[in-house]
């Protein structure tokens, strides 16, 4: 009786709890969408619903919607539901599998703010553009609203969507064996952006929640993968042989600890699916927002599904490996012995770190996913120079740990590190321990670029807590996006101490890796002293149409 009379006073609150909606959509009410039903969809729920018992959900906390079930109405209506079925303080779980379509960004500023766009429901009316647009789950006009009143309420709310987000699609590469996710609509035009060739985009608008993550199966400038024939599951097999999106087998991996072992958070999760999906020739990139420069909670630091330190068995250490492992794509056998003698440089027969392509005289330098680094012709030094550059850059880096809690990122973070000329970006940074920062950059040519620090001003410790735009929050020092275009690979370096060769870091000229700058460097980095986190950014530039000048 004591106790019924001090809750009222205490204000006594039932623990948090994690609550869920799954909807899988792979069939369509319209029988002009015959023939755009994907046979990933039912098995993403199905598994889904099993693996959500193990990280803390109920059968009674989690709600599925399937196809004939998943209307417009019957959707919006759950996601509205969440707020009477959970309390501050719950996390909830809202979790897409289908196809999604994106509103023209220049009319419509992007239909979601995290660029998902829109999600289509088993009953999208296709019979006129406006039925169609009432029918499609717009995110500004339809989940915003919703997530805002969850978001202001008090809950953590994490978005899983597994579908296609943008048409400006300027990365086609790979994915030959599987189906899209992203639903082209030529016959109604929706405001689906078809950029040929690709062109700059307007900036993302404002993220407009304090505590919605987003996990996205792609970026806003990719499609997704839907595993569902014999001949993907025997080039991609997925967790348990059943057909599935791409992401939802990744995320499942995550989920069933394949991908991370011990306690990590969603920053982290996001990682691991992209090298996953990367490693597997998958030309989707996993987006996490809010982007660092959004995120003044740090939400994307948060244990993933708010899982405890001790939910699953640490992570044993493992043996650094810093050879570059080499694929080779009708390779003859002149280049292939060439090949082989770059110290540091492992030649395997699937998978890889790298792919090199011949056709005929043309070589291309290509990403573990297909992402075009650089071409060449044959006997061109320059490929031999930026594999050899990336096999010095992973015996250079030092060991790592996460003791200063680095995070970076491109900003724009919906981009996925995939920019067209004459977009700008700068790198975010944040920290949870107060640091000295470096960012090393690689480029496509196998030129080495030390873009942070090259002043003085610059040499100063960076502030833990919030995200610091590098080079600088200026407009003037944003990176345009011009030629040569490829891949480039960006180390981002944090130091507890600063270290020695600081004082040297005095500009931004280019230099190799087999040069007297190279070696002095790595001899700095070697005896740096103290904490050090690395983290590493691929990132991607596309010519775009017109001139090529980006005015002013």
């Amino acid at each position: 009786m004591a106790a019924l009379v001090l809750c009222p006073m205490i204000s006594c609150m039932a623990p948090a709890k994690n609550v869920a909606l799954l909807v899988a959509v792979g069939q369509f009410s319209d029988p002009q969408l015959k023939t755009q039903q994907l046979l990933g969809t039912a098995p993403d729920i199905d598994s889904m619903q099993r693996a959500l018992t193990s990280w803390g959900f109920t059968a009674a906390d989690v709600r599925t919607l399937r196809d004939q079930e998943a209307t417009h109405d019957r959707i919006l209506s759950e996601i509205s539901a969440l707020e009477e079925r959970t309390a501050p303080g719950d996390t909830v779980l809202i979790y897409f599998s289908g196809h999604g379509t994106s509103a023209n960004a220049e009319n419509n500023g992007f239909d979601l703010p995290y660029a998902t766009g829109a999600w289509v429901p088993y009953d999208l009316d296709f019979s006129s553009l406006k039925e169609a647009q009432r029918t499609l789950i717009i995110g500004r006009r339809d989940l915003v609203p919703r997530l805002k009143r969850l978001d202001q309420g008090g809950r953590l709310v994490v978005v899983v969507s597994d579908s296609c987000y943008s048409g400006q699609v300027v990365r086609s590469f790979g994915q030959t064996y599987s189906h899209s996710r992203y639903l082209q609509l030529p016959s109604r035009d929706l405001g689906v952006a078809r950029i040929t060739p690709p062109a700059a985009r307007p900036p993302p608008p404002p993220y407009p929640y304090q505590h919605v993550v987003l996990l996205a199966g792609a970026s806003d400038s990719e499609t997704g993968a839907d595993i569902s024939s014999p001949q993907a599951l025997q080039q991609a097999p997925t967790l348990d042989g059943k057909y599935h999106g791409a992401f939802t087998d990744a995320f499942l991996r995550l989920l069933d600890g394949q991908l991370i072992s011990g306690s990590f958070n969603y920053a982290q999760g996001r990682e691991a699916m992209n090298a996953f999906l990367e490693h597997r020739n998958f030309a989707q990139h996993p987006q996490l927002l809010p982007a660092l420069a959004e995120d003044p909670h740090d939400v994307g630091s948060n244990p993933f599904l708010g899982m405890q330190a001790s939910a699953r068995p640490a992570a044993s250490a493992a043996t650094r490996d810093t050879t570059v492992h080499l694929r080779l794509d009708a390779v003859s056998g002149g280049l292939r012995d060439t090949l082989s003698t770059i110290p540091g440089v492992a030649i395997v027969a699937g998978g890889g770190d790298l792919v090199v392509r011949q056709r005929g005289d043309e070589v291309q330098l290509l990403g573990p996913a297909g992402d075009p680094i650089v071409a060449a012709k044959t006997g061109d030094p320059a490929l031999i120079k930026r594999i050899a550059a990336q096999a010095w850059l992973n015996r250079t880096l030092p060991a790592a740990d996460d003791s200063l809690g680095l995070r970076a990122e491109t900003d724009p973070g919906s981009r996925g590190n995939t920019y067209v000329q004459c977009e700008s970006f700068v790198f975010a940074v944040r920290l949870q321990k107060p640091a000295f920062i470096m960012l090393l950059n690689l480029d496509a040519q196998g030129n080495l670029t030390v873009l942070y620090p090259t002043r003085a001003a610059e040499r100063q410790v960076i502030a833990s807590g919030a995200a610091v735009a590098i080079p600088g929050k200026d407009p003037m020092d944003r990176i345009l996006v011009a030629a040569p275009f490829g891949t480039d690979q960006v180390a981002v370096l944090a130091f507890d101490h600063q270290p020695a060769f600081f004082d040297e870091l005095n500009s931004a000229e280019r230099f190799a890796a087999d040069g007297r700058r190279a070696t002095a460097l790595g001899r700095g980095l070697a005896s740096v002293r103290g904490a050090v986190a690395v983290q590493q950014i691929t990132v991607r530039t596309y010519p775009g149409g017109g001139s090529g000048l980006c005015g002013s």
